[in-house]
Parts: C-alpha cells; sequence; structure tokens
C-alpha cells in the first residue's frame, strides 16, 4: 500500500518521509527514461556510458 512507503522509519518526520518517497519517484522515472535510452542507443559507448550512470541511480534509490 502507499501508505506503507511512507511509514517514518526511526522517529523519522511524516514530511521527511514524503520527500524522500518523492525522491524515490523521481529516481525510478529516471532510470525508466534512461533503461528506454540505452535500448534505442545505438552506440555501444554511449550504452556503456549510460549503463554507468543507470548504476549510479540504483545505487542512490538503495541508499534511500
Amino acid at each position: 500500500m502507499a501508505g506503507d512507503s511512507l511509514a517514518p522509519s526511526g522517529g523519522e518526520a511524516l514530511q521527511d518521509s514524503v520527500e524522500r518517497d518523492l525522491r524515490r519517484q523521481q529516481l525510478q522515472k529516471q532510470i525508466a527514461a534512461l533503461e528506454n535510452k540505452i535500448r534505442k542507443e545505438k552506440q555501444f559507448n554511449r550504452q556503456v556510458e549510460l549503463n554507468a550512470e543507470l548504476k549510479k541511480l540504483r545505487k542512490a534509490i538503495k541508499t534511500l
């Protein structure tokens, strides 16, 4: 449920929890867009660069 993703963790304020959830949603949109871009890219070197950026975004989403 949506309420589970907004559940404050360890005394976190509700506003902080909402901001964290919004940031996670933004990162997920960026990841989806980047995955589409990688699929459409024809140049291998550019795909490698985009994959490196994708890994950074996925790491950032895990730390939230």
